[in-house]
């Protein structure tokens, strides 16, 4: 029988092979796919089964000791799932934090997925005033599904190959988050992890037997992560077979992490970003453990696994994917000064690209097709003037030399782009007396003007510009004319021109779009 304390002990040793794609890969999980930021199966089994036992000895006949059950289960519900809801609420209610991506992200994530439920809702729902809103409901929980099944399981799959080459490798990167996109992996990771649910689903509904069968399942994931070839069946019954006679000792490794997760709830979950990679990298190893006795003892189809490269101690930095290294690979010069009609057209493209966003967005949060931002055009401006100050400071030897700290670099596009939210807004109001955002409400917002997660959303989106989409831009722009590109500049320059001292005039404004400032006026 495998010990816990070692299995924990070489899950950190995991973690701390590949330490910041790790870290990077618990806080990115969470928000792609709408998990907690600490796996918290086991921890929700302990919730359903205490659940069950409350339920089975409640007396009526005892209101307080009802009531004294029924708090405990509440605490009990908050540690064992990372569920920290009331503490948020209570904070959010007392700083009137009342919107914004941080805040909608929380409310997702400790609701968790509803679309089943939502569907049967809106369908119930179907005949009375509200009809439009219902069928829209339908069609989002209907893609909401699509996307779990088609996109969120193939980056589970993937997420366990990373952490499968983090054992031995030191050099795994991020971008192995597509692993099972490519190649033929695909429709297998997507066939295994749909018939997982369907099963998971239907156990479920037996109470008990669904946390029994939840650990029975735990390693079809590292399978099929290690051979996608492997059939959805196959690999269903050999995590069955593998986790034979394990499942209580997986559940003692599961209590285990008891103390982490207090720790999380304290910190409002932010704790989770660690412990997170930290409780998967032990599951890895788990793993890698009985992946070793299930070959020794010659189980049902075991030559399957046969990835050694996986799990072979060696002096290599990355794992030596075959495919990897017949892929032919684009390289990607940012540090590099670029012309002044790429700047320009630079300009309206990122324009172009903040108004698509800003429209989408209003349009799927408020159900509202509106043309956002201070002209009347296909653009905003502030978009294309943050990206291109970010891109026109390549040109300084100073700034390209800082481009090599990725960190540095981000902190640096995040002040940059802070700095021209702000006066742009002050600007506007002063000049016109209105708003064109306000982020009052909004965690860490100054003055309404800017916020955290917005500066932070720039400070993502201004070094993905610097360093990938501009590098890529100018490759295809470099294809066109020099006399194409100087008239469609010129072209593109004057309508701007126009729009801009028509909108002095008559400035875009309306719900949705504007606030009027009372006290400027």
């Amino acid at each position: 029988m495998w010990n816990i304390k070692e299995i924990k002990r070489k899950g950190k040793k995991t973690l701390k092979n590949n330490l910041w794609t790790l870290l990077f890969l618990g806080l990115f999980m969470p928000l792609a796919i709408g998990r907690y930021m600490l796996n918290n199966d086991g921890f929700s089994n302990l919730k359903t089964l205490y659940e069950h036992i409350v339920n089975q000895n409640e007396s009526e006949e005892n209101n307080q000791d009802h009531i004294a059950n029924e708090i405990v289960n509440k605490i009990i519900s908050q540690i064992f799932t990372g569920n920290v809801t009331g503490i948020i609420n209570d904070y959010n209610e007392k700083h009137n934090v009342t919107k914004g991506a941080i805040y909608t992200t929380f409310n997702i994530l400790t609701k968790g997925q509803q679309q089943l439920q939502n569907t049967i809702n809106s369908i119930m729902n179907y005949e009375n005033k509200e009809a439009v809103r219902s069928i829209i409901l339908i069609i989002a929980s209907m893609l909401g599904f699509l996307i779990r099944v088609f996109l969120v399981y193939p980056i589970r799959i993937s997420e366990s190959r990373i952490y499968l080459e983090s054992i031995n490798y030191k050099k795994t990167r991020i971008k192995r988050i597509t692993y099972a996109f490519k190649n033929g992996r695909y429709l297998n990771s997507v066939k295994t992890l749909l018939l997982i649910e369907i099963k998971k689903f239907l156990w479920n509904l037996t109470i008990v037997g669904g946390i029994i069968k939840n650990y029975s399942y735990k390693m079809v994931t590292y399978i099929i992560a290690e051979n996608t070839s492997i059939s959805a069946e196959d690999a269903i019954k050999m995590s069955e077979e593998m986790m034979n006679g394990n499942k209580l000792q997986a559940f003692k490794l599961d209590v285990s992490f008891l103390g982490w997760s207090i720790l999380q709830y304290i910190t409002f979950g932010i704790l989770g970003i660690y412990v997170s990679p930290y409780y998967t990298s032990t599951y890895t190893v788990l793993y890698e453990t009985l992946r070793e006795d299930y070959i020794k003892n010659k189980k049902y189809k075991y030559e399957l696994l046969n990835d050694y490269k996986l799990f072979e101690i060696n002096d290599l930095e990355k794992y030596p994917d075959i495919y990897e290294a017949e892929r032919k690979r684009i390289k990607i010069d940012y540090n590099k000064k670029y012309e002044i009609s790429s700047i320009i057209l630079f300009f309206f493209i990122f324009s172009f690209i903040g108004w698509i966003w800003e429209v989408s967005l209003y349009l799927f949060r408020d159900g509202m097709l509106v043309n956002r931002g201070t002209l009347h055009g296909p653009w905003l401006p502030i978009y294309g003037w943050g990206c291109t100050i970010i891109i026109l400071l390549t040109r300084f030897k100073k700034f390209r030399e800082i481009l090599k700290n990725p960190v540095l670099t981000f902190i640096i596009i995040v002040i940059v782009c802070s700095i021209i939210e702000y006066m742009t807004s002050w600007y506007i109001e002063l000049v016109s007396g209105l708003r064109y955002w306000d982020y009052t409400g909004v965690f860490l917002n100054l003055n309404g003007r800017i916020c955290f997660e917005c500066s932070a959303f720039f400070g993502l989106g201004g070094a993905l510009c610097v360093y990938i989409v501009a590098p890529f831009l100018e490759r295809k722009i470099q294809k066109i004319m020099k006399r194409t590109k100087i008239i469609i500049c010129i072209i593109l320059l004057s309508l701007i021109t126009i729009d801009n001292c028509y909108s002095i005039k008559y400035p875009n404004m309306g719900e949705g779009i504007s606030i009027v400032v009372e006290e400027n006026k």
